[in-house]
């Protein structure tokens, strides 16, 4: 008989700075992490519209099936040898970890971060940001898996 492993909610992170002075070029030599994604102003959006502050991000590239706590801490690996230039980074711009998660249905396990990756994204000043999922009304409520 095969254990029962834990189901979690699909999630994903990423690390994202944005600011109207930011270079992103310069931001990219300055800490010495190759971003996932970084768009200087002016440049023409998917809405046509330019962009007016510049946005460099870093993302998860894990399963969404995994727990947020293992996207966290891809990208804090992706940070750690370059920390002290992170931390001033978060000194001088907002700088976000955006954790998504779906909400829980009730048969998945719950979503946690530990005190030692609480501590770590604190220590780093990053500041962090959750967005959740909306699932259909039905089936989320304990009544209507009856």
């Amino acid at each position: 008989m095969k254990a029962d492993t834990p189901s979690f909610p699909r999630s994903w992170a990423l690390i994202a700075i944005s600011d109207p002075g930011l270079d992103v070029h310069n931001l990219t030599r300055e800490l010495g992490i190759r971003p996932d994604l970084s768009v200087n102003r002016g440049v023409p959006s998917i809405s046509g519209n330019q962009i007016t502050s510049p946005l460099w991000q870093i993302h998860s590239k894990k399963d969404a099936n995994l727990p947020l706590e293992e996207h966290i801490w891809e990208l804090l690996e992706r940070i750690a040898p370059h920390r002290k230039e992170f931390q001033n980074i978060c000194s001088k711009y907002p700088v976000i970890l955006y954790c998504s998660v779906e909400y829980n249905n009730g048969s998945l396990d719950e979503t946690t971060l530990s005190p030692k990756t609480l501590l770590l994204i604190g220590n780093l000043g990053l500041r962090l940001a959750f967005h959740a999922w909306k699932l259909p009304e039905k089936r989320r409520r304990s009544e209507d898996q009856q």
